[in-house]
């Protein structure tokens, strides 16, 4: 991880929390599937539910993207597995950027039964994609209120990162502002 990185140069963190956000699965808008369990997604991941009939939905093979090593949503992904494995995915399913596993994920007529995951913010903000619909987990719908509540349960902080003891009066000022109402 990067504290890890930072420790071994000598240098030590400062993380301040300054947010939370939720991390979301979504399937295309047709797929019947409302939402799963936590251990449900899990088992996906880990390629013990592999047919959409098993939960709920109509049969067919669930096509489940994920992200390149490293990234964000990828390194989220592997903190809920909670030391599942995950599956290998076929190279043509590791999808570049959040708006190309959204599109993926959308698209009707190759992808039917896709699922995808990304941060709220990106499937809800950066991307307006009508064709997608955010899952439920543990019948807990993503949302601001259910963020802030900590009822919804793939949620995480977020944070303003310095490097401790080299903190200027200026970073504390954008801290403060950041935290202000």
């Amino acid at each position: 991880t990067q504290l890890e990185a930072a420790k071994a140069k000598g240098v030590e963190l400062q993380l301040t929390p300054i947010g939370r956000e939720a991390f979301v699965f979504f399937v295309n808008a047709r797929n019947p599937v409302k939402g799963l369990s936590a251990s449900q997604v899990q088992d996906i991941y880990a390629g013990q539910i592999t047919d959409w009939g098993s939960v709920g939905g109509e049969g067919g093979a669930i096509k489940a993207f994920q992200r390149p090593e490293g990234s964000g949503s990828q390194s989220m992904l592997q903190k809920i597995m909670e030391g599942k494995n995950l599956i290998a995915a076929p190279q043509e399913d590791v999808v570049q950027g959040m708006g190309g596993i959204i599109r993926r994920a959308a698209d009707y007529r190759n992808f039917p039964n896709a699922i995808g995951y990304s941060f709220l913010f990106f499937a809800t903000g950066m991307v307006q994609d009508d064709e997608i619909r955010l899952l439920a987990i543990n019948g807990i719908v993503p949302s601001r209120q259910t963020i802030r509540d900590r009822s919804y349960p793939f949620a995480a902080d977020f944070y303003a990162v310095t490097i401790k003891g080299r903190e200027t009066p200026q970073t504390r000022a954008l801290i403060d502002w950041v935290l202000s109402p």
